[in-house]
């Protein structure tokens, strides 16, 4: 294939229109994502207020608490298990 000046060029109606649309869209997608990242550097930012932090951290702590009490009912259940499998092998 060589290019040269006599070289023809041709492009249906219908590939130029698809350019086209296909321009408009992908500006249209730009100028809308550009004015959403403007909009949203406007806002403020959402602040957490030291009592909402606090009660999280409390409520976090306790579950954490109530969890330890449950593992250790649960480890004293496992060693009587374990002492009862034991008896039981003699």
């Amino acid at each position: 294939m060589e290019i040269s000046k006599d070289t023809k060029f041709t492009l249906s109606t219908e590939t130029l229109v698809t350019i086209g649309i296909t321009l408009v869209t992908i500006t249209g997608f730009y100028f809308s994502l550009k004015a959403e990242v403007a909009q949203a550097m406007k806002e403020p930012v959402p602040v957490i207020s030291r009592e909402e932090y606090d009660l999280k951290d409390n409520a976090i702590r306790s579950e954490i608490m109530n969890n330890r009490d449950l593992i250790q009912k649960n480890f004293k259940k496992l060693e009587t298990i374990e002492e009862r499998l034991y008896e039981l092998k003699r």
